[in-house]
């Protein structure tokens, strides 16, 4: 998944949540913090599932005129269920229009849910994305290894090798998708959180 993908979605914020005696303004204010976040989402799963619809039909191209064994094409299935997986994410949980009439406390909770669960998705993002993608990449280069006209020492430590590389990458993916939710997500979390709760301590106030 794109590394810069959450960390767009917050903009300037300060540290304390504005309670500003201008309500119109701090409706207005979350509101536009609300519309560039699922903006940003929007264009992630646009750029993730239109990658992998790309990808399919050259894949199985490049794959018949190489003539690769036929884990090679493993990866078909997996990205087309990194994409359906996405796909069906979005038809689960759509964007419901905004209605200008809500209180202010409903928009924060709104945008809260909406973090929440872009947590949850990078959080989970192994068994979601990077889990199927593996297998099938992990399962051609063993075929690969057990293939190649060598003895069975040089095809051990090629297969080693390329799994090392593999996992490392593979890695360093996982890695930059919790530090998203770690350094842009978790932090937007908390100042919609802090803000909601000052709402409600304003409530009884206002009553």
């Amino acid at each position: 998944m794109d590394t810069n993908d959450a960390k767009e979605a917050w903009h300037a914020q300060p540290s304390r949540p504005r309670l500003a005696t201008d309500a119109g303004s701090v409706i207005e204010d979350v509101r536009r913090d609300q519309r560039a976040f699922a903006a940003t989402i929007f264009w992630r799963d646009v750029r993730e599932v239109g990658t992998c619809a790309l990808m399919v039909p050259l894949w199985i191209v490049v794959g018949a005129r190489s003539a690769m064994p036929w884990t090679w094409y493993l990866a078909v299935p997996a990205m087309l269920w990194v994409a359906g997986f996405m796909l069906a994410d979005r038809l689960r949980h759509p964007r419901r229009p905004v209605d200008s009439s809500e209180p202010l406390r409903r928009h924060v909770e709104r945008s809260l849910e909406e973090v929440e669960h872009q947590i949850w998705m990078l959080r989970n993002v192994f068994w979601w994305y990077l889990l199927p993608l593996a297998l099938a990449m992990f399962a051609f280069v063993g075929q690969v290894a057990w293939r190649l006209p060598m003895g069975v020492w040089p095809a051990a430590l090629f297969g080693l090798l390329a799994s090392a590389i593999l996992s490392g990458t593979l890695a360093g993916v996982y890695w930059i998708n919790q530090h998203a939710v770690r350094a842009d997500l978790e932090p937007r979390r908390r100042k919609l959180d802090a803000l909601r709760a000052s709402l409600a301590d304003e409530e009884p106030a206002a009553g």
